[in-house]
Protein backbone atom coordinates (compact mmCIF):
# COMPACT_ATOMS: atom_id res chain seq x y z
CA UNK A 1 0.00 0.00 0.00
CA UNK A 2 1.30 3.52 -0.48
CA UNK A 3 0.93 6.43 1.87
CA UNK A 4 -1.55 8.77 0.83
CA UNK A 5 -3.52 6.20 -0.73
CA UNK A 6 -7.47 6.08 0.00
CA UNK A 7 -6.66 2.55 0.80
CA UNK A 8 -3.99 3.11 3.23
CA UNK A 9 -6.09 6.52 5.03
CA UNK A 10 -8.87 3.97 5.68
CA UNK A 11 -6.60 1.38 7.48
CA UNK A 12 -4.82 3.81 9.50
CA UNK A 13 -7.73 5.77 10.28
CA UNK A 14 -9.43 2.04 11.18
CA UNK A 15 -5.84 1.62 13.45
CA UNK A 16 -5.57 4.68 14.87
CA UNK A 17 -9.49 4.94 15.88
CA UNK A 18 -10.31 5.83 19.60
CA UNK A 19 -12.71 2.91 21.21
CA UNK A 20 -15.81 4.32 22.85
CA UNK A 21 -16.23 5.00 26.24
CA UNK A 22 -18.28 2.30 27.93
CA UNK A 23 -19.16 3.49 31.05
CA UNK A 24 -20.89 6.79 32.26
CA UNK A 25 -22.27 8.03 35.43
CA UNK A 26 -25.88 8.59 35.24
CA UNK A 27 -27.10 11.86 37.71
CA UNK A 28 -30.70 12.00 38.62
CA UNK A 29 -32.43 15.40 37.75
CA UNK A 30 -34.73 14.87 40.14
CA UNK A 31 -32.67 13.97 43.52
CA UNK A 32 -29.02 13.90 42.41
CA UNK A 33 -28.17 10.99 42.83
CA UNK A 34 -25.83 9.55 40.56
CA UNK A 35 -24.18 5.78 39.74
CA UNK A 36 -21.71 4.28 37.32
CA UNK A 37 -23.46 2.26 34.71
CA UNK A 38 -22.17 0.29 32.16
CA UNK A 39 -23.50 1.18 28.47
CA UNK A 40 -24.99 -1.17 25.87
CA UNK A 41 -22.53 -1.14 22.18
CA UNK A 42 -25.69 -2.86 20.64
CA UNK A 43 -28.81 -0.78 22.19
CA UNK A 44 -30.23 2.61 22.90
CA UNK A 45 -31.64 2.59 27.21
CA UNK A 46 -34.62 4.20 26.69
CA UNK A 47 -35.42 3.80 30.44
CA UNK A 48 -34.08 4.26 33.52
CA UNK A 49 -35.23 4.58 37.44
CA UNK A 50 -33.12 5.90 39.72
CA UNK A 51 -32.31 3.36 42.76
CA UNK A 52 -32.39 6.80 45.08
CA UNK A 53 -36.04 8.32 44.41
CA UNK A 54 -37.47 6.29 42.14
CA UNK A 55 -37.53 8.55 39.32
CA UNK A 56 -37.98 7.61 35.78
CA UNK A 57 -35.58 9.15 33.73
CA UNK A 58 -36.58 9.35 29.61
CA UNK A 59 -34.84 10.84 26.97
CA UNK A 60 -34.90 14.37 26.22
CA UNK A 61 -36.28 15.55 23.27
CA UNK A 62 -33.56 15.02 20.71
CA UNK A 63 -31.46 12.51 22.35
CA UNK A 64 -31.54 8.95 21.84
CA UNK A 65 -30.83 7.74 25.35
CA UNK A 66 -30.73 8.08 29.25
CA UNK A 67 -26.97 8.41 28.70
CA UNK A 68 -27.08 10.85 26.25
CA UNK A 69 -29.51 12.99 28.69
CA UNK A 70 -28.14 12.17 31.84
CA UNK A 71 -25.00 10.89 31.34
CA UNK A 72 -21.48 11.61 32.10
CA UNK A 73 -20.45 10.34 28.18
CA UNK A 74 -22.85 9.96 25.26
CA UNK A 75 -23.59 6.82 24.19
CA UNK A 76 -20.76 4.58 22.15
CA UNK A 77 -22.64 4.88 18.66
CA UNK A 78 -23.07 8.96 19.19
CA UNK A 79 -19.10 8.72 20.43
CA UNK A 80 -18.06 7.19 16.97
CA UNK A 81 -19.94 9.42 15.29
CA UNK A 82 -22.18 6.60 13.97
CA UNK A 83 -25.38 7.39 15.02
CA UNK A 84 -27.74 5.84 17.45
CA UNK A 85 -30.32 2.98 17.63
CA UNK A 86 -32.58 5.52 16.71
CA UNK A 87 -33.05 9.05 16.15
CA UNK A 88 -34.87 9.80 19.73
CA UNK A 89 -37.09 8.24 21.97
CA UNK A 90 -39.55 6.01 21.59
CA UNK A 91 -43.31 7.63 21.70
CA UNK A 92 -44.50 7.22 24.95
CA UNK A 93 -47.66 9.53 24.84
Amino acid sequence: MKHGSPTTDRYLKFLTHDMPTLESILTCPRCGYAKREAMPTNACLFYYECEECGTLLRPLPGDCCVFCSFGSVKCPPVQMESGCCEQGAPDTA
